[in-house]
């Protein structure tokens, strides 16, 4: 090879690598690439958050999103619209893709994409196109009809005042565990049952077992909230340890331990204790005995005070005559 020879393939050389650099600066990139939910059902709502990627942002792009799934072209939108701008100076660009079944939508799979084209403003207002870069977005959806799911994301719990007596009815303390439930599913969910097994503080002997089906609240699909469940005790103030089980149905989808502090009685403030509705079944028994009770003897002396006031009556009207 001469000279001349292998310094032109230096340069063609130079040349590529210099072109790939450019490329790979100005590259373009989505993150994730597909919008994916086996859970759908009729009137679902559902978001999903996707990211823009540029490599060199050095001038404005007009981006473009064009949708094609058929059967479900129509439940697709955009929240920043199927027209932006990518900002000069800016690499990451988030959107938001949204779904919206319609009630009467069939069940089933539709599957398709939704292209993301990108050009610099300036080359489409001068009419020309130097750079045009973009990518694809891989759309699954299923509509089903009603899926319970869910998954706990994180748990804790708040310290508790211990029960009391009042009179001869015997309050519990309510331990307060509260769940972090991510909905998966196409309808409202919380678990089903939390149960408990609370242990001494050296963890050697279980004191207790209580449970609760009766959540505070349940979360709407596709969304992450708090779930809390009131469990009963009886126990002592002290330190205890708790293994937890939370139930979807029948099967356990989380378990753990967690530290249970129960202090004595009026120790924190603005604590909200047991009510009524959680005194024991013999309790609320022998409270509506005394209620049915007290209404008698009020009836009786309603109907005592009615017959005295005919009596009375009837008196007074034989010293008139």
């Amino acid at each position: 090879m001469t000279w001349e020879k292998a310094r032109s393939s230096c340069f063609v050389v130079f040349l590529l690598m210099f072109g790939l650099t450019q490329i790979a600066q100005a590259g373009f990139g989505i993150s994730p690439p597909y919008v994916k939910n086996e859970n759908l059902t009729q009137g679902s709502h559902y978001e999903k958050n996707i990211t823009l990627v540029r490599g060199d942002p050095i001038e404005d792009w007009e981006v473009e999103i064009i949708t094609n799934v058929p059967g479900a072209d129509d439940w697709i939108s955009v929240g920043q619209g199927k027209n932006f701008t990518m900002p000069q100076g800016v690499k990451q660009v988030p959107i938001l893709i949204k779904i919206d079944v319609p009630d009467n939508a069939k069940f089933g799979r539709y599957i398709g994409s939704i292209r993301v084209k990108t050009a610099p403003i300036k080359d489409l207002e001068q009419g020309t196109i130097s750079i045009l870069l973009g990518g694809q977005i891989d759309v699954n959806l299923n509509v089903a009809k009603d899926v319970f799911d869910f998954q706990v994301m994180r748990t804790k719990i708040s310290d508790l005042e211990t029960g009391h007596k009042s009179w001869i009815f015997s309050f519990p303390g309510i331990i307060k565990f509260s769940m972090q439930v991510k909905n998966i599913g196409n309808i409202k969910a919380a678990p089903s049952k939390v149960s408990f097994e609370i242990y001494d503080e050296k963890e050697e002997n279980i004191l207790e077992k209580t449970e609760t089906t009766k959540m505070e609240n349940t979360v709407k699909p596709f969304e992450t909230d708090w779930v809390t469940a009131n469990l009963q005790t009886q126990l002592k103030p002290g330190s205890y340890y708790a293994q937890y089980k939370v139930f979807k149905k029948d099967e356990i989808v989380s378990t753990g331990k967690i530290h249970l502090s129960i202090l004595s009685q009026g120790s924190i403030i603005e604590y909200k204790g047991a009510s009524i509705l959680d005194l024991s079944l013999k309790d609320k028994l022998i409270m509506i005995l005394f209620g049915l009770l007290g209404l008698g003897a009020l009836a009786g002396m309603g109907y005592g005070g009615y017959k005295g006031y005919g009596v009375w009556k009837k008196r007074a009207l034989r010293k008139i005559k």
